[in-house]
């Protein structure tokens, strides 16, 4: 299996959990190759990934962990978007994945993305050997996401809308279709500023019609545990178009990838998060084994949690929230 991460040093500690769970869960695959697109990353941190390597690589079962630095990053983002990029409240960094074929090693001829807020909580080998039938990637579909959003993309209520948390990728196909410049031409014309998730907005424009929809178990959003089948179809009527009841509950039921999507983070000192423990049991896999929870947001985490709990018995009580928070983000 190959998998591509994008990272910073801000992100370097949960892409490292990320990347234990990952090796933890999938001990019977014969080669595991994850490649890191890291911007600015320290020698610390990359000695960090290194020693995680030596704890799960074995002769019989290879694990190889390569950090590939994405040098001169910021000048590059300004020559292919033609000067200053803007990613909103999100850091350039998440835009690397846009480019990763660029950066892979040729023998790379598939790949599954990672976000590094993710934990593996289960053997992904049917998502590595899954088949995209001619589509360039493989992505579980976001209900949840605003209408706003779509609007903004040109998308119709029924367009289906996909997360980037997770993508099976097709290299050849990305690059045969030069997926990367139609990224490049697509954030060119939106003008960057307007898109409300930059990396992932511009992959729905851009791959419609070319991405096959992943089970939702492969990217299932925490806070997706307090939603049921029917509060998603609810939000998203073309939802269930894409998804059965059984499939989104078995997902819900035993999620194979978790996504911290959200403001409910696993390493923020008081959060409730329903797979935190999976969190902080990885966590001590890692040299960042010691660093403490982060302070400053706990009445947020209380806040949120309530949220969640209110959602799970009235879930449009939730959507009215999620309305009014992006009208306050949009005017900050």
């Amino acid at each position: 299996m190959n998998i591509v991460y994008n990272c910073n040093d801000a992100f370097a500690i949960h892409t490292a959990v990320s990347i234990a769970s990952l090796f933890d869960n999938n001990r019977s695959s014969d080669l595991i190759n994850v490649y890191i697109l890291a911007n600015a990353l320290s020698s610390e941190s990359k000695e960090r990934f290194a020693k995680l390597e030596s704890e799960f690589d074995t002769k019989e079962r290879p694990r190889h962990i390569e950090t590939i630095d994405l040098k001169d990053y910021s000048q590059m983002l300004k020559l292919a978007f033609g000067g200053k990029v803007d990613t909103g409240s999100f850091d350039p960094t998440v835009l690397a994945r846009l480019f990763a074929p660029v950066h892979l090693p040729d023998e790379v001829d598939r790949y599954i993305y990672l976000d590094a807020d993710t934990v593996v909580l289960g053997d992904i080998s049917r998502l590595w050997e899954t088949e995209l039938d001619g589509a360039v990637c493989g992505m579980a579909a976001e209900p949840t996401i605003y209408a706003k959003t779509k609007q903004t993309l040109g998308m119709s209520e029924d367009d289906a809308y996909y997360n980037s948390g997770v993508i099976l990728t097709d290299r050849l196909k990305w690059e045969e279709e030069r997926i990367s410049s139609k990224c490049i031409d697509c954030y060119n014309e939106a003008g960057g500023k307007g898109l409300d998730f930059p990396d992932q907005d511009i992959l729905n424009v851009v791959l419609k019609g070319r991405i096959r929809t992943l089970w939702q178990g492969w990217n299932f959003f925490s806070n997706y545990h307090y939603r049921d089948y029917k509060s998603l179809k609810l939000q998203a009527g073309w939802y269930a178009g894409l998804v059965t009841k059984e499939a989104y509950e078995a997902a819900r039921l035993s999620p194979s990838i978790v996504h911290f999507a959200g403001g409910e983070r696993p390493w923020l000192r008081a959060n409730r998060n329903p797979y935190r423990e999976s969190y902080a049991h990885y966590l001590e896999f890692t040299e960042w084994r010691d660093t403490p929870l982060q302070k400053g947001k706990e009445a947020d985490m209380l806040l949120y949690h309530c949220v969640n709990l209110v959602t799970k018995a009235c879930p449009r009580i939730r959507m009215l929230i999620s309305a009014l928070y992006l009208k306050i983000r949009t005017r900050k």
